[in-house]
């Protein structure tokens, strides 16, 4: 069995693969399989991968027809055979460590998981350096929810690319297919698991600030539909009684975060969009407010006030 499976779905990738892809073929650890989701590109991405399938037989390109980025990752998934899962979008790309890293805290501590920390291009600035694994200060969880938007040093993202997983806990969580805003949903099924979990503050992978991703789209009411059936996703896994502790945190710490990301969205549209944008928030407020998640607490007491409003505009 390869020891680790780096799944990298690629859609017209063509300015960024070759980076990505020597980013994992640089690693000190050498026991991994690339498995590349050509998810219908349409430029020169295909030539780009059949090259690097010809050069090293460890990258293995599976292509589909066009179906998002959920879709590529469940087929990646799939085709995946190693103990261990990473995830990588093809725009970004890896510290030349990350594998071996993460993969010597996974074993030493017998973890299901192993969370990193990242660059974002437009905050910080790309280091390239030796890390010494010696001073990396390592934090345990078998309750890593909790640590969603919590603390500064010790805490875990919901971008699903800044971990690795062993694999057969993964065996039973499927992206959500046709939404964006898909990472969060599948980090928090997962974490619904309670996986023995070390964290370290080492940035390991670089966030690669494209202007053609996802986040810079232009807003249209469908990303507020989206959200929502993320939502809904993750409250109907986290209303287990034992999983109380989790939900009070997601509803005080990380609701507030990802609400006042869509109030956001909705007040950039257009003129045209926006009352379309704020009456699909509003579905969503309804919804969320009707399951008692909607309270003061942990927003920033203007926001909760605009909510409330639409609530009752719309109710």
């Amino acid at each position: 069995m390869t020891k680790i499976s780096v799944i990298v779905p690629c859609f017209n990738a063509e300015n960024y693969i070759r980076r990505c892809l020597d980013s994992v073929l640089k690693q000190t650890f050498e026991d991994f399989e690339v498995i590349v989701i050509n998810d219908g590109s349409t430029d020169c991405s295909a030539d780009i991968l059949n090259e690097y399938t010809h050069a090293d037989n460890r990258i293995k390109v599976f292509s589909q027809v066009n179906k998002g980025l959920s879709e590529a990752r469940n087929s990646g998934l799939k085709m995946a055979t190693g103990e261990y899962i990473c995830f990588l979008d093809a725009d970004d790309f890896f510290h030349s460590q990350l594998l071996e890293i993460t993969l010597n805290l996974a074993q030493k501590h017998s973890a299901d998981v192993v969370c990193f920390d990242f660059y974002d291009e437009a905050k910080d600035k790309f280091l390239v350096h030796k890390i010494n694994p010696d001073n990396i200060k390592v934090k345990f969880s078998d309750k890593p929810t909790l640590l969603v938007s919590s603390g500064k040093r010790f805490r875990t993202y919901v971008n699903v690319w800044c971990r690795i997983y062993k694999r057969e806990l993964l065996d039973d969580v499927d992206f959500i297919p046709n939404i964006r805003f898909e990472d969060y949903p599948y980090t928090l099924a997962v974490f619904a698991k309670q996986p023995k979990t070390v964290v370290i503050p080492t940035k390991l992978y670089y966030y690669a600030n494209n202007l053609l991703s996802i986040t810079h789209m232009k807003v249209d009411p469908k990303q507020i539909s989206d959200y929502h059936v993320g939502m809904n996703y993750v409250f109907d896994i986290y209303k287990s009684p034992s999983l109380k502790k989790e939900l009070i945190h997601l509803k005080r710490k990380f609701l507030p975060n990802i609400l006042k990301q869509q109030l956001g969205r909705c007040l950039k549209a257009d003129d045209e969009t926006k009352p379309l944008m704020l009456q699909e928030f509003a579905k969503e407020l309804i919804d969320l407010d009707n399951r008692g998640l909607i309270s003061w607490r942990g927003h920033k007491f203007s926001r909760y006030l605009v909510y409330r409003s639409l609530i009752k505009t719309y109710q």
